[in-house]
């Protein structure tokens, strides 16, 4: 019996001089998943509409209009685990890195576009809004089985900037995201839900080693991308129409650098209206002014060697006016159901385009851009810039 002991004594601690050698921590070896009932009082819920309740022959937690997380988790790398049994249109998905409603990641589901392109959704929370319409292709979205009224399986894989999305039966990622842009940040985990709600069961989680905090080699943005702007404050659209250029030495200014591939996410930096434009269920009110939306104005310099008329391709969302030298140029509406019922906005540089008459010398360029919800931002790329100075 001595020798045996002895045996495993020497065994354990030759297997602490390896993991020493190695510098690998010992909790990385062995991870052990952990369960929450639904039903604990760890879990903190904020949902008005939420109820702890039997469905399809499973107790669960339903939420139609808010989250849940759970109080006493410091999540950064790891894996969650869900089930998940889905209205038609309910948007049930997984929360992680959770600072708060402002400031989290969310990779959710629309059921009501199963097998569709778009059918998984990853964004982050910038100040409450998830900009959808901004982070949208590949990357961002993906397509996926999303049954309804019938229980399934969501896991997420997190390791530093990556997270894998796998989604029903998938063996292999449905969703794979390679550039987490709240970056390296830690918080809660748990599920949310809206619209016609969803429930949640056998919600478990394992806690991995972080991984380095390494930054991300973005490639060069395409050539004559705008990438240094200036950002006004934002103003409510009732005081300040987007469509005429305010006294602009009256503005406070502040500068700001696009992200890849060039798009300026003004979420990032002001809060959003998060309005749900009327028209989307009303097309009668397509043309008319809707209440609680935002605008903010942002400018940028070309200095030419002559006069010339340069192409720029535009992408914004939901709604820009284009101003050169202090003349208007170019509006354009690309709010979420705006051009048809089933139009979704998607910030897409190639959808709009304008003729700027450059004159010798300095150019300023504004825009003025307009939010309802889900996403604010906007890009823009000049088709030549031969003779011009940019990005100063």
């Amino acid at each position: 019996m001595q020798s045996r002991v002895a045996i495993i004594t020497v065994f354990i601690i030759a297997l602490g001089q390896v993991l020493i050698t190695l510098q690998v921590p010992a909790a990385s070896l062995v991870q052990t998943a952990s369960s929450v009932d639904f039903a604990s009082d760890r879990w903190v819920i904020e949902d008005k509409t939420a109820k702890q309740e039997e469905f399809l022959g499973r107790q669960s937690l339903f939420l139609s209009n808010g989250v849940a997380h759970l109080k006493d988790v410091d999540f950064e790398d790891g894996t969650i685990e869900v089930d998940i049994a889905a209205m038609p249109v309910s948007f049930p998905g997984i929360t992680f890195r959770w600072a708060s409603t402002d400031a989290h990641e969310l990779v959710y589901l629309r059921p009501h576009h199963s097998l569709h392109d778009d059918a998984t959704q990853y964004v982050p929370a910038f100040q409450g809004s998830h900009p959808w319409q901004i982070y949208s292709g590949p990357g961002y979205t993906a397509a996926a089985e999303v049954p309804t009224f019938h229980w399934f399986h969501m896991r997420i894989e997190i390791s530093g900037l990556v997270a894998k999305v796998f989604v029903n039966a998938a063996t292999k990622p449905t969703l794979v995201i390679t550039d987490l842009k709240r970056g390296y940040t830690h918080g809660s985990i748990g599920v949310s839900a809206g619209a016609q709600g969803a429930h949640f069961a056998n919600f478990s989680y394992t806690s991995a080693a972080a991984t380095a905090h390494t930054p991300v080699p973005y490639p060069e943005p395409a050539a004559g991308t705008l990438t240094k702007w200036e950002l006004s404050e934002a103003f409510a659209t009732d005081k300040m129409n987007p469509e005429t250029l305010p006294e602009v030495a009256a503005l406070k200014w502040e500068s700001v650098q696009s992200e890849y591939p060039g798009m300026v996410v003004i979420d990032r930096y002001r809060r959003s209206p998060n309005v749900v434009s009327p028209f989307a269920f009303d097309r009668s009110l397509r043309l008319q002014p809707a209440k609680g939306t935002m605008v903010v104005f942002a400018r940028t310099t070309i200095d030419a060697d002559s006069a010339r008329i340069v192409k720029m391709k535009l992408g914004y969302s939901d709604e820009a006016t284009v101003f050169l030298n202090g003349q208007p140029l170019f509006t354009g509406k690309s709010a979420w159901s705006f051009r048809d019922p089933d139009f979704n906005g998607v910030l897409d540089v190639e959808n709009d385009a304008v003729y700027l008459p450059l004159k010798q010398g300095r150019n300023d360029l504004m825009l003025a851009v307009k939010e309802y919800f889900g996403g604010w931002g906007f890009m823009c790329r000049l088709e030549t810039t031969a003779g011009l100075q940019i990005n100063k």
